[in-house]
């Protein structure tokens, strides 16, 4: 009659998973409405083989008093975790003997691909959280992963069997809880690691922000008419310094802190999320707290070395003259070599940087006049426009960055010398057959229309010259319409209360004790 009732039972939460399919606390069936001697709860038929493994659960009681329930599911409830869900469980069932709490409970969410041990108070000392961990990962973790569930249940059984009734096993378990002592201990040197090197790193980024603040003061300041090359030196000096002295362009360091940056905010946004809705898989079972600091530093590290591509990109943005780029990048690294130390990746932009310099080791090289003096480069800092000596083309190549030109002038200013260069983004324009300057990009794509949710865009893909306007029309490109997406989500109301049971557990007690993972 009893069997009777428990296979009435599991029917009826089994027909009301098909409407449901996450399980409350109180639809999970207690074994106990089988009869004392019934330990494992099967509703969804995860496991094909319950009779043996409740065999061995029978004879694990008789042999060490461990009241031991095993609960398979698909899945539970979506706003509960594994271990709230299962020390509810344990609670509701009250698994072990009052006054002993020598109850242990494992829920396997197949679904979830998790796994979740419950141990009484009186088994914390005999299976401590540590030796539970180590029994689920050899037994359960590799079997789970081929779909083998009775057979990493049954494993772990009897190694479960084999800690609490072998003398020698005493001495393994309490060499683990000895390492967990260790792991227990290493929080005081993790959070003071952390805070020396959080405290440490705030002083090293408030010091270069307080040198960015002063760059950036210097690069507003105004010029006086004084300082200006007698070359330039007209009534309408100042007010085009004043205009042109800090240059807004975007430019490649500007590309590289911001791109660094979001970068590694994503990087880190997975890692938190693999972490915290996938265990990890596996990748964090071996971690330590002493490891935070270290992480801490990398993190820290990486975040200073944007930072500082962030400082010379104000450095770039207020010298249009390379020379004085140059000069203040060197200036700059003279004051501030030690912070290699906070960040080595910084040695990687010393490297690329004095590679640049290299390169244009030539193009700074002193030039001589026809009576064999030495001509005065102008500086392109004071004299952002390059009048009169460069053409309205020519600077238009500059701003796109296709050319940059170096003027020379001889010292009574007779005499002056044009000289160009490749700039960065020399490939990216080609000579405009109109006005014949570097300014012509090619297959320059420009949206007329967006797309939206409703309807499709449209956008024009020509050749166009930055300075002339001469505009070839190649071809309209039609944009796909957005599509929105669609998320579904299942949800049903909890049928009915739970059965009444014919049994019970002896009404033990957990403090939270246990392990779980997943696979």
């Amino acid at each position: 009659m009893r069997k009777l009732t428990f296979i009435l039972a599991v029917l009826t939460i089994s027909f009301n998973s098909f409407a449901q399919k996450f399980y409350t606390v109180d639809q999970i069936p207690s074994p106990k409405l089988a009869g004392q001697a019934y330990f494992v709860s099967n509703p969804d038929g995860v496991l094909s083989n319950v009779e043996t493994i409740n065999g061995l659960l029978v004879e694990l009681e008789q042999q060490t008093k461990v009241e031991f329930a095993v609960v398979v599911v698909n899945n539970f409830e979506e706003d509960e975790d594994d271990f709230e869900f299962a020390k509810a469980l344990f609670d509701k069932w009250k698994i072990g003997k009052a006054g002993s709490n020598n109850g242990l409970l494992l829920l396997i969410a197949k679904d979830r691909r998790k796994y979740r041990f419950i141990s009484g108070s009186g088994v914390e000392g005999l299976l401590p959280d540590v030796v539970l961990k180590q029994i689920g990962a050899r037994n359960l973790v590799p079997a789970f992963r081929e779909e083998r569930y009775d057979e990493g249940v049954i494993n772990a059984i009897n190694e479960i069997n084999y800690k609490l009734t072998n003398p020698q096993s005493r001495s393994e378990i309490q060499g683990l809880i000895l390492q967990q002592k260790e792991k227990t201990s290493d929080w005081q040197t993790g959070l003071g690691g952390s805070a020396v090197v959080i405290i440490l790193f705030i002083f090293v980024f408030k010091l270069v922000n307080k040198q960015g603040k002063k760059s950036t003061a210097l690069e507003s300041k105004d010029v006086k008419i004084t300082d200006l090359e007698p070359s330039i030196a007209k009534p309408n000096s100042i007010k085009e310094v004043k205009k042109n002295k800090v240059i807004k362009d975007k430019n490649g360091y500007d590309a590289v802190a911001r791109n660094g940056c979001t970068g590694t905010f994503f990087v880190v946004f997975i890692a938190t999320f693999i972490l915290i809705f996938s265990g990890g898989f596996g990748l964090f079972d071996n971690f330590r707290i002493v490891y935070i600091p270290v992480i801490l530093y990398v993190v820290c590290a990486i975040g200073l070395f944007f930072r500082y591509y962030s400082y010379i990109a104000n450095l770039r943005r207020a010298h249009f003259d390379d020379e004085n780029f140059f000069e203040a990048v060197k200036e700059f690294h003279a004051k501030n070599w030690w912070l290699i130390i906070f960040s080595p990746l910084i040695i990687i932009a010393l490297i690329v940087h004095a590679t640049k310099k290299i390169r244009t080791a030539e193009r700074f090289r002193l030039v001589f006049d026809s009576q064999n003096q030495e001509m005065i480069r102008v500086d392109r800092d004071l004299n952002l426009e390059g009048e009169p000596f460069l053409t309205k083309g020519q600077r238009a190549e500059e701003k796109v960055k296709s050319y940059d030109y170096d003027i020379w002038e001889s010292a009574d200013k007779k005499e002056h010398l044009v000289k160009v260069w490749p700039a960065e983004e020399y490939n990216s324009f080609t000579e405009c057959p109109s006005c014949n300057f570097r300014t012509y990009q090619l297959n320059k794509r420009e949206t007329v229309e967006a797309a939206t949710y409703s309807h499709s865009g449209k956008a024009k893909l020509s050749n166009e010259c930055s300075f002339c306007n001469h505009v070839e029309f190649i071809k309209w490109i039609t944009l796909s319409q957005l599509i929105k997406s669609t998320s579904s989500s299942s949800s049903s109301s909890s049928g009915g209360s739970s059965s009444s049971s014919s049994g019970s557990f002896g009404g033990g007690s957990s403090s939270g004790g246990g392990a779980g993972g997943s696979w």
